[in-house]
């Protein structure tokens, strides 16, 4: 479902969201963490929602093949695998 709304912006540089954005966004009364990027050839503004350590270790999850170890020691992996 798209939602399309229109914000004004104060003389500050200031907003504010709608609430049903952001209830969709799972933001609360104390606020949150949003993502702002600006894609200048389109002339667009994209706020969004940045993903959490636990939505992406559930979507990276996805690629781990079974039965591979996790790498929890970055070096002693490049000392066990470096060309000698």
């Amino acid at each position: 479902m798209n939602m399309k709304t229109t914000l004004t912006v104060t003389s500050k540089g200031q907003t504010t969201i709608p609430a049903p954005v952001r209830h969709k966004l799972g933001l609360n009364k104390a606020g949150g963490v949003l993502q702002i990027s600006f894609n200048e050839q389109k002339g667009e503004l994209v706020i969004s929602k940045p993903i959490s350590i636990d939505e992406l270790s559930k979507k990276l999850s996805g690629y781990i093949k079974p039965g591979i170890k996790p790498l929890v020691d970055a070096d002693a992996f490049y000392q066990a695998n470096r060309a000698r």
